[in-house]
């Protein structure tokens, strides 16, 4: 179905698109994560443009976001880290767990992105 259980102990359900879109959404955030980390690998960077450092820090972490809420579930139970902080964003970011929510999240980063054109 459009849904996937976390676990019967907890009963979250998240709303799932089909395969392809999901696996569209998380490969993007995958390359979200590589992109910014590589605009991130240049120390120089945080002294002379601080701000730009903090902005591609925070596209990291929406990043991680976007592929825990992408990824199989039995993926993400099997690592605690990324389990506790999924489980955080459920709880303080219910949104995260429709898909329209999620789809105005993945818009938001595209706009972080799209700040850097010229």
């Amino acid at each position: 179905g459009a849904y996937e259980v976390l676990g019967a102990k907890r009963g979250v359900k998240i709303e799932q698109a089909p395969g392809c879109l999901r696996y569209l959404a998380f490969g993007a955030g995958v390359a979200s994560l590589v992109c910014a980390v590589y605009l991130m690998a240049h120390p120089i960077l945080a002294v002379y443009h601080p701000v730009m450092y903090i902005l591609y820090t925070y596209i990291c972490l929406f990043a991680v976001t976007t592929a825990i809420f992408e990824a199989n579930q039995y993926l993400i139970d099997r690592l605690p880290v990324l389990r506790d902080y999924q489980q955080m964003l459920i709880r303080r970011c219910g949104f995260l767990t429709l898909m329209g929510g999620r789809g105005v999240f993945y818009l938001f980063q595209a706009t972080l992105w799209l700040s850097f054109a010229d």
